[in-house]
């Protein structure tokens, strides 16, 4: 109780009038008052009620002691802090991903990218503080984002990401780690956290990391994605992955050198779970602040006030007065201390609570789902299937993806192609699917998910190469173009001359016509202004169906619009790809880097 105080301490002068008040009714408690004064006291027994009845000390001492108890209540005492997330860290971390064509590898399913995809959205959205960087690497690295302190931002970047986009094949992670170093220098975060999803090193990676860790004052958090057993990389084609001798590759994760850099950076090593620990390993340690104190975080904590803890006490002091409602007179004391008293915990807590009395999380979010409020059945439940049905049905596919990847079972598979169909991401769904099929092979709809998928996988590719011949002929034609223009300068001399021939035969025919066409339209208007007289004339005629339906001509022109519109691609990894080509161009210059020598 050292740190007992008053959070409202001018409240405590009030008790100044109350005891003044207390002692002077006190004294007058047995003079004779009203009526008393007047009546004769041998009839005072028959017209007043007793002395006892009409008042007394006791009930004043009962009154003093509860107005005595609402102004300590008043004044707030405090004994205890409360945390209060009232103040913005200062850290900053980068996530480095590698995207080297090992990470197409089945091992994980349905592989070791849309793994990786998963825990790295996790990790920038839930479990990082301050500002996030983004840095992607295959043969060489590019930042995709620098730092933000919005990391929700990140999620479309990084489901974007893939080795298909990355200009130079191979594995070069020492640029991606240097990168990251002068991205949280530039910002002024000598000490970041450097968060790294990786599937794997060489033994020459594991050199110049070291002595990349010699240099800095970062911290390595190694996240390894991948098992010691490997699998054959499939790549998005179908096609496994051989090398030089026409052998299939099969990387094999080594967690022995990885777990040594992290430890040697003052970081964690850890293999990638099915659940959300993994993640919860890497970021429990304390941040590293730009100021480099840590005891400011507490700065912003909050006093818990105990006054409403003397109310109960408050209304048994009273309790004995209610009998003849004499409390009616202590209404506008009550009112003023609920009014003066702030009601945080009703801010605090959005549910109700009685549902927060007698219903777990779990039936609080059963609820939201069967009354449609999907976003507060999201936010309430901690269950994994029950926060991704929740996104799913409110339209949050890159979320509901997110949750169904922590099941590890036939539902959370199947579930996981329903978003990635959503998402367009035909040839995950597909891998989804018949992952879904492995642990349950007799699950009809599951399989005609899956032939749907490869359809529409196949339609998607074919619409790809259509598109990019469509743009090659493109190419070829504009340059044929500009080898026939020198040929057909002198052709058209000669067709000019045949064209104004033709144009005089056209005008006169086309005068003659337009005879013709005069004479029937004044027949026509004449029928016209018949035929709108005799409807004029007929009073309750339904109106033309083309009238109420509208110009069918106009519906196809926006029904073409439409189907333009989606064939629109708002895809990010085009403008990532094509940033990263111009990149690589500028970089090449100069020489290819390192990770070339290998291509997975």
């Amino acid at each position: 109780m050292a740190d007992f105080h008053f959070l409202r301490p001018l409240w405590l002068l009030t008790l100044i009038p109350l005891v003044l008040m207390t002692w002077w009714a006190w004294r007058n408690a047995h003079q004779k008052q009203g009526w008393a004064k007047i009546i004769p006291t041998h009839l005072q027994a028959w017209l007043l009620p007793p002395q006892g009845e009409r008042g007394g000390r006791f009930q004043l001492l009962l009154v003093a002691l509860a107005l005595g108890c609402g102004a300590i209540a008043l004044a707030g005492p405090a004994w205890q802090k409360l945390p209060q997330p009232v103040y913005q860290l200062k850290a900053g971390s980068v996530v480095v991903m590698d995207m080297s064509l090992s990470v197409y590898s089945t091992d994980l399913p349905p592989n070791r990218l849309s793994q990786m995809r998963f825990k790295a959205t996790d990790l920038v959205t839930e479990h990082i503080d301050g500002d996030i960087g983004l840095i992607a690497y295959a043969g060489d690295a590019f930042t995709i984002s620098p730092l933000t302190a919005d990391g929700s931002n990140l999620t479309n970047l990084i489901r974007a990401l893939s080795p298909d986009i990355m200009p130079t094949p191979g594995s070069y992670p020492v640029r991606a780690l240097e990168l990251a170093d002068q991205l949280l220098t530039e910002a002024g975060y000598p000490e970041g956290d450097i968060y790294w999803l990786t599937d794997g090193i060489d033994s020459r990676d594991q050199i110049d990391i070291g002595d990349f860790i010699n240099r800095t004052s970062h911290r390595l958090n190694v996240l390894a994605v991948g098992t010691e057993a490997g699998a054959p990389i499939q790549l998005p084609d179908g096609r496994l992955l051989r090398d030089s001798s026409d052998n299939v590759v099969i990387p094999k994760l080594s967690v022995n050198g990885l777990a040594a850099l992290a430890e040697r950076s003052g970081g964690r090593f850890i293999q990638i779970r099915a659940d959300q620990q993994d993640i919860v390993y890497l970021t429990s340690q304390a941040p590293t602040t730009r100021d480099g104190d840590e005891s400011t975080m507490q700065a912003g904590d909050q006093w818990a006030d105990q006054g409403p803890w003397l109310i109960p006490l408050i209304l048994l002091l009273l309790l004995p007065l209610a009998r003849r409602g004499r409390l009616l007179s202590l209404a506008p004391i009550m009112f003023l201390f609920v009014l003066s008293h702030p009601v945080q915990a009703a801010q605090q807590e959005p549910l109700a609570w009685h549902e927060k009395l007698w219903q777990t999380p779990y039936q609080q979010a059963d609820q939201a789902l069967k009354n449609g409020n999907y976003e507060r059945a999201a936010t309430i439940t901690d269950d994994a299937w029950q926060r991704g049905t929740a996104n799913y049905r409110a339209g949050n596919f890159d979320q509901a993806l997110v949750d169904f990847s922590q099941l590890d079972s036939a539902e959370g598979f199947y579930n996981q192609g329903n978003s990635l169909m959503q998402l367009q991401r035909y040839d995950e769904a597909k891998n989804a699917y018949a992952a879904a099929l492995k642990r349950r092979p007799d699950w009809s709809e599951a399989q005609q998910n899956l032939e749907l998928a490869e359809d529409l996988a196949e339609q998607q590719q074919e619409q790809n190469q259509s598109n990019q011949q469509s743009q090659s002929q493109q190419q070829q034609n504009s340059g044929q173009n500009s080898n026939q223009n020198s040929d057909q300068s002198s052709e058209q001399n000669a067709e000019q001359d045949a064209e104004q021939q033709t144009e005089k035969n056209q005008s006169q025919t086309e005068q003659s016509q337009q005879d013709q066409q005069q004479a029937e339209q004044t027949k026509e208007s004449e029928s016209q202004e018949q035929s709108e007289a005799e409807q004029q004339g007929r009073e309750g005629e339904e109106k033309p169906l083309q009238s109420q339906l509208g110009d069918p001509s106009e519906e196809e022109l926006q029904q073409q619009m439409q189907q333009w519109l989606n064939r629109i691609d708002d895809d990010p990894a085009v403008l990532l790809r094509n940033k990263m080509q111009y990149e690589a161009q500028q970089r090449r210059r100069q020489g290819p880097p390192p990770g070339v020598e290998k291509s997975w």
